[in-house]
């Protein structure tokens, strides 16, 4: 078997779309589909079922995926140990963007890494913090930005900085502000989420400590949705900073300063490849920008 058949393997278990792995591998369908037939005829598997939605593993495809996955890791293993040997930092480092650009001070970033490492090509991907550790793992992205250090012993973190984050009450419902306190902010409507997300996990700390639980309304992940329903006076929301003072600014929100936390922002990788050249020269570059600042 040859190492494009278990790439297109993979890519097609991932999105269960033929025509979308084969973007993503830059094919036309009839060779990507030539790769799986040929491949299924190697191993006398059928690999996936296909229907008319798309295609599914089959239960031979579903035990056979992670070895497939297992080469294809190993194989990069090998180029990266091979890059280590020459003496310039070179290669391609795919980072995770958690948030705002702008606030993870993106065109620094790039300016500095490929001033520094001329023969590194950086590539971005949209990624959130609740997904970065198995983005990591399944070799999605090099390195990640993440909020909040509760991570696994397999994920490198190294912290950048720390973020405040605000609570933000809807401006019909505080006449008073300086008569608020965890009580009455819990029991106004809150948007909220079920995910492990860092904000909510901490701000959830200090409920615990006043004996209180947030009136979920409705939940929400996505910053630039929970910005909209603050915008929209849905409820109590909890915002970065910048993001609480641009709602307070147009009058339709109230930060409640006794509510601010403090959350780490991270640069993530996997523990395993922290003394990688690439890794370590990139991260070094990237922790020098936040410590400048």
């Amino acid at each position: 078997m040859e190492f494009h058949q278990l790439t297109a393997f993979q890519a097609v278990a991932r999105t269960g779309n033929l025509t979308r792995a084969a973007e993503g591998l830059h094919l036309s369908q009839s060779a990507l589909s030539t790769q799986i037939r040929n491949l299924e005829e190697e191993l006398g598997v059928a690999l996936f079922a296909r229907q008319a939605k798309g295609m599914s593993l089959t239960r031979a495809g579903e035990a056979l995926l992670p070895h497939a996955e297992e080469v294809l890791g190993k194989a990069r293993e090998m180029g990266r140990a091979a890059m280590d040997l020459r003496e310039e930092v070179r290669g391609t480092l795919n980072i995770g963007l958690n948030t705002d650009p702008t606030f993870l001070r993106l065109n620094r970033v790039i300016r500095t890494v490929t001033t520094a490492l001329p023969l590194v090509a950086l590539t971005f991907c949209i990624s959130q913090t609740l997904t970065t550790e198995p983005m990591l793992k399944r070799g999605e992205m090099d390195m990640g930005f993440a909020f909040g250090t509760r991570f696994g012993p397999e994920i490198g973190v190294r912290q950048l900085a720390t973020t405040p984050v605000s609570v933000v009450v809807p401006k019909h419902l505080a006449d008073d502000p300086a008569a608020l306190d965890w009580k009455r902010i819990a029991a106004m409507p809150w948007v909220w989420t079920t995910c492990q997300c860092p904000f909510h996990l901490l701000c959830q700390e200090r409920m615990d400590e006043a004996g209180v639980r947030p009136n979920t309304v409705t939940e929400a992940v996505d910053e630039n949705i929970v910005k909209e329903l603050a915008l929209g006076g849905m409820g109590v929301t909890l915002l970065r900073r910048s993001e609480a003072e641009d709602v307070a600014g147009q009058g339709v929100g109230v930060i409640w300063e006794p509510g601010e936390i403090q959350v780490p922002l991270c640069l993530t990788w996997l523990a395993r490849r922290g003394d990688e050249r690439l890794i370590e020269s990139a991260a070094g570059l990237i922790a020098a920008i936040w410590q400048e600042a």
